[in-house]
């Protein structure tokens, strides 16, 4: 049976692996080369589907230098965190987790460029020397897309939404605790 200190500390690093999930969905978001890349470990293994690779097995530093820069031709979009089963043992966990991710076109364009992606990550986090949990290796897979046929309607100066940015300038950059 687990001591209380072991649960604790079990939960403590359950929470940095799902803030550390967000984070990468954030810099998919905000095209933030930089945060994705402090997700993982250097050289981590990352088995991932790609729009210009296809199948890609190898580092999550080749797959983004093969896939990012398309990213760009979207408007948006947006990943977000579903179920997400994590075992930790010591410095290494694995996590099961659910993700959907939604890409959207530019107003004006083609609207069959916008889709959903219902997708899984199986992941091996590894807490090392420096003690931060990141990603080692990385599955994904491709439960189903689905094509959008009609535009989205966006935020602008007429409709006085607030809005966002696939950068650094976006808001959450900029709201400090």
């Amino acid at each position: 049976m687990k001591t209380l200190e072991q649960k604790l500390q079990e939960l403590v690093d359950k929470q940095e692996i799902y803030e550390l999930l967000c984070r990468y969905c954030r810099g998919c978001d905000r095209l933030d080369k930089e945060l994705i890349l402090s997700c993982f470990h250097p050289g981590a293994i990352d088995i991932h589907l790609g729009r210009k690779c296809g199948l890609h097995r190898g580092t999550i530093e080749e797959y983004l230098e093969k896939e990012f820069e398309g990213w760009k031709r979207f408007a948006g979009s947006q990943h977000h965190i579903m179920n997400h089963l994590c075992d930790v043992a010591g410095d290494v966990a694995v996590a099961e987790t659910y993700q959907f991710s939604f890409y959207w076109a530019h107003p004006g364009d083609d609207p069959s460029v916008n889709f959903l992606n219902s997708n899984r990550y199986i992941d091996r986090f590894e807490r090392r020397a420096d003690g931060v949990w990141r990603i080692a290796r990385r599955e994904f897979y491709r439960n189903f897309t689905r094509r959008e046929t009609r535009p989205f309607v966006f935020p602008s100066a007429q409709n006085e939404w607030p809005q966002g940015s696939q950068d650094r300038n976006d808001p959450c950059y900029r709201t400090p605790l």
